[in-house]
């Protein structure tokens, strides 16, 4: 290769360190390449031409470029608008065009420009390992543009400083004389004395030891047969660092021939790329141990890479997802079931997004494979995505997505939804879902015409008493498909509570009416149901109530009952009918699964439930006052809410309203009722709650414990008689002289044995009263002491040991035989005055109470007779053995100041009058 140097005045570019770049498909084959460039004719090329510091370029094996300097590009745009990144990953040749080498041995080319002529300019080229190459350019004469770049230097640069800037030194040897020369750059990278250097075995003295030998053999190959060398030694100097040696042979004309070579410091570019491979293989290792699925996806959203975890997870093969786009793996049926709202792509970005950005997304439903044993469809995997993008420098963005199923938790949180709204029993929508259904339709177009029905079971306390709670339980949900299946279409039933359903329909007038809709509900409760070998009839009472009796769409002057809102024409004055994602309820399908599918998209979509329309509860409210008319004419029927009903229930509530604020006030007052023994002596008063009405006066438990049960009161009101009644009772004196003083009964309808607070409200009432526990009575009726779990009964047994005793109230209404008697965990039995009434007239009420007598002293209990009346019946009991006597013969229940008179006084019944 002949010298030859540019004119002067020309300039060239300097190389610096290089960047990697993705390599894009297509690109062109790299430029052609010269013999690298003789020392001296590089020297004389560089120090004849002032260069620009800090401009070169380097591109790949595959001709792509992978570093650009800025100064290339200010060359390449003089306004400075381009940024050289925008440069990276393109062909060499959309850059330089035209190049060949030239007659020196340089590269000859045209540099494109944006909106000006090309440059020409030639290239000195220092090849790289693996294929690529450094490229200096040096303009031609009279061609350098007019470039506003960084100042140049008063000076023009010499080689050295050219190969320092790109850590990049060049040696020769003559092979004639075999001395050896190197640059003074290379000298320094060597860190050995340039002068000391003759031969090239003194360049191999600063090679590692252990890489002296494959440096030796390539030397060696490249004398005998002109192999390029081409190789990454480390130096031996203990610093770790890394040349990239190239070298050529190239002949001279009658002698034989020289060897020129460079070597540049690559050891920060080898230690980055050890980074990237560590960094690389932990990705990898990451990906194979990763529970979760992780893909890696390109930017048009096909997958590259799958982990193993999410092969398991989606049942494919990686070759099978490879190539496969993000959407291709939607289950979109599974997604419209969902009811999620509109299926949108599975890699969608953030509204707003742009660039590089990191987001979680909510589950989504992905296609296991396509078919499952015997071609059955195989349900889909719900995973939760976190996805993060990368965008390129060439624009391009890869999609790194975790997929972490969710497929278990999604179905225990739908459970746990499906629970909360439905029935465990009987699978029926729950008082709840009755509510939200009630107060959307109201709400609605058909507000006037929505109905509510109120359906209790006639005597379904018989079949829980006689057969027993699992054969009530059968009835119940047998009753419940009755009505799935044969309920007008735009209605459903729901189930209360105990053996109450409601039935809720979006327009009676589709269904003839509310007293139509009526009647044909309780004629599907009407039936005969085979349940545990025996054949129940059963029906059922009804009471209803539609939106326009309680004002809902009334009329102008029409005003709503407990603030209803009157009905608008003005769909913005409501905002449950405004909101679009609450559209309006078809009256002619099941209006509870269409609200319940409703406010899961409304949960969904991150927006606040509707507010629960003021009419509900009325409606509610005189749907149960126009049952409790019903029933109170009769099983079977069915009523219609009315004026006077409604009266009855706005009466009612406002009883309970009271009836909170007397339990508060002192308004109740407790009456007791002796319990005698044969002699006459008390030994037991039961407490009986009296209300002290401000208005009405002094009310019996007939005029508010209704109220109370229908308002689930019954376990305040006892846990106030309980505390009151032993609190008075700790205050009694003795039962006549060397008596001791009487004990005290309480019953219990709402705070029951296995209730949470049973036991805490107990031991609380009688350590604040300090009674002895031996002087409590706790009366529960029968159906309340029978199949009690074993927690409850260890219960009881604690207050039974403590003294406490149990008596099983109204013996003999419960329809069950005398032999569960001796299963009941109870002290005390007292007889139902039903029998009592006719013990002294009736043989057949004779010989049951003698039974009931004859049994109870059989397994050591106490038999009481409640109602006893006349001397008659007290003396028929008393030759029967009966123990303790209770009714109006003995005295009527009285204030406590009364009773504690009594107790002085003694006796109640001499011998004489009973025996008269």
């Amino acid at each position: 290769m002949s010298r030859s140097a540019p004119a002067p005045g020309s300039r060239g570019l300097a190389v610096v360190g290089a960047t990697t770049a993705p390599r894009r498909p297509g690109t062109r084959a790299p430029l052609p390449t010269a013999d690298p460039a003789p020392a001296a004719a590089l020297e004389t090329a560089l120090e004849t031409a002032p260069l620009p510091p800090g401009a070169s370029l380097r591109h790949d094996a595959q001709g792509c470029l992978v570093d650009v300097r800025e100064q290339v590009a200010r060359l390449v745009d003089p306004t400075g608008g381009l940024d050289p990144r925008r440069m990276l990953g393109r062909p060499v040749g959309e850059l330089l065009a035209d190049a060949a080498p030239g007659p020196d041995g340089l590269l000859v080319g045209r540099l494109r420009r944006v909106a000006a002529a090309p440059l020409p300019v030639r290239a000195v080229v220092w090849p790289e390992r693996g294929g690529g190459a450094v490229l200096v350019l040096v303009l031609v004469p009279d061609a350098t543009p007019a470039v506003p770049a960084a100042p140049v230097a008063p000076s023009a640069p010499s080689a050295a400083d050219v190969e320092r800037v790109a850590g990049l030194g060049h040696w020769e040897v003559d092979l004639g004389s075999g001395t050896a020369s190197l640059s003074p750059v290379l000298a320094e990278l060597l860190g050995v004395d340039r002068a000391a250097v003759r031969r090239p075995e003194d360049l191999l003295e600063a090679v590692h030891v252990e890489d002296r030998g494959g440096l030796a053999r390539r030397w060696a190959a490249l004398l005998a047969d002109g192999t390029p060398l081409d190789d990454e030694v480390r130096l031996g100097d203990g610093s770790g660092r890394i040349l990239h040696v190239n070298a050529g042979r190239r002949a001279v004309d009658g002698g034989a021939g020289t060897v020129l070579g460079t070597a540049a410091d690559v050891t920060a570019r080898r230690q980055a790329e050890e980074r990237l491979r560590a960094s690389t293989q932990r990705f990898t290792d990451l990906l194979a141990v990763a529970p979760v699925g992780i893909a890696l996806f390109d930017d048009d959203e096909r997958m590259i890479k799958a982990n193993q975890a999410l092969c398991r997870l989606l049942g494919q093969g990686p070759e099978a997802l490879r190539g496969r786009r993000a959407d291709e793996l939607l289950d979109l049926g599974a997604e419209a079931a969902a009811g999620n709202g509109p299926v949108t792509p599975l890699l969608a970005r953030p509204a707003g997004s742009a660039g590089s950005v990191s987001w979680s997304c909510s589950p989504r439903a992905l296609r296991r494979r396509e078919r499952g044993a015997g071609g059955a469809d195989v349900p889909p995997v719900w995973c939760e995505l976190h996805v993060s993008v990368s965008v390129h420098d060439d624009g391009g963005a890869t999609h790194l997505v975790v997929f972490t199923d969710v497929t278990d938790a999604r179905r225990v949180e739908a459970s746990l939804r499906h629970q909360a709204m439905h029935d465990e029993l009987t699978g029926l929508p729950n008082r709840r879902a009755l509510t939200t259904t009630v107060s959307r339709l109201l709400a609605g177009p058909t507000a006037r015409r929505t109905g509510v029905l109120f359906c209790d079971l006639d005597n379904f306390k018989r079949v829980n008493d006689s057969l027993g709670h699992d054969a009530g339980d059968e009835l119940l949900v047998e009753l419940a498909q009755r009505l799935r299946e044969r309920l007008p279409a735009g209605c459903a039933a729901s189930r209360s509570a105990g053996d109450e359903f409601v039935v809720v329909c979006a327009d009676v007038d589709l269904h003839g009416g509310l007293d139509a809709l009526s009647a044909t509900v309780a004629g599907i409760l009407r039936t005969a149901i085979p349940v545990h070998g025996q054949l129940v009839r059963i029906s059922a009472t009804v009471g209803a109530a539609v939106g326009a009796t309680i004002g809902i769409g009334a009329g102008a002057g029409e005003t709503p009952r407990s603030g209803a809102r009157p009905p608008t024409s003005d769909p913005q004055a409501d905002p449950q009918r405004s909101d679009p994602s609450r559209p309006e309820i078809d009256p002619t399908d099941d209006p509870v699964a269409q609200v319940l599918r409703q406010e899961r998209a409304t949960e969904l979509a991150g927006l606040e439930p509707a507010p629960t329309h003021p009419g509900t509860g009325d409606l509610m409210r005189f749907a149960d006052a126009a049952l409790f008319e019903a029933k109170s004419g009769g099983n079977g029927r069915f009523a219609l809410a009315d004026e006077a009903i409604m009266r009855g229930a706005d009466e009612a509530l406002r009883m309970e309203t009271q009836l909170r604020e007397a339990m508060v006030n002192d308004e109740l007052v407790l009456h007791f009722q002796p319990v005698v023994g044969p002699d006459g002596r008390v030994q037991t008063a039961e407490a009986l709650v009296r209300w002290q009405h401000p208005e009405h006066g002094l009310l019996f438990p007939d005029k508010f414990l209704p109220v109370a049960e229908a308002a689930d009161l019954l376990g305040d009101l006892d846990r106030w008689v309980l505390r009151a009644a032993v609190r008075e009772a700790a205050t009694w004196p003795s039962a006549g002289p060397g008596g001791v003083p009487p004990s005290v009964a309480v019953n219990l309808a709402g705070l029951l044995p296995g209730d949470p607070d049973f036991l805490p409200e107990v031991r609380a009432a009688v350590a604040d009263a300090g009674l002895p526990w031996d002087r409590l009575v706790l009366e529960l009726v029968e159906t309340c002491l029978a199949d009690l779990p074993p927690q409850t009964l260890r219960e009881m047994n604690e207050l039974i040991a403590a003294g406490v005793r149990f008596a099983v109230d109204d013996f003999g209404t419960g329809y069950s035989s005398l032999s569960r008697l001796t299963g009941l965990p109870a002290q005390i039995v007292k007889l139902d005055r039903g029998f009592v009434r006719g013990v002294a007239t009736g043989e057949s009420d004779r010989a049951v109470a003698r039974a009931v007598v004859d049994l109870t002293a059989a397994i050591g209990q106490v038999c009481v007779a409640e109602g006893v009346e006349d001397a008659d019946q007290f003396a028929v009991l008393r030759d029967l053995g009966v123990h303790a006597y209770q009714g109006w013969l003995f005295a009527r229940a009285m204030p406590a100041e009364a009773f504690t008179e009594v107790l002085r006084r003694g006796p109640l019944i001499p011998e004489d009058r009973a025996a008269g």
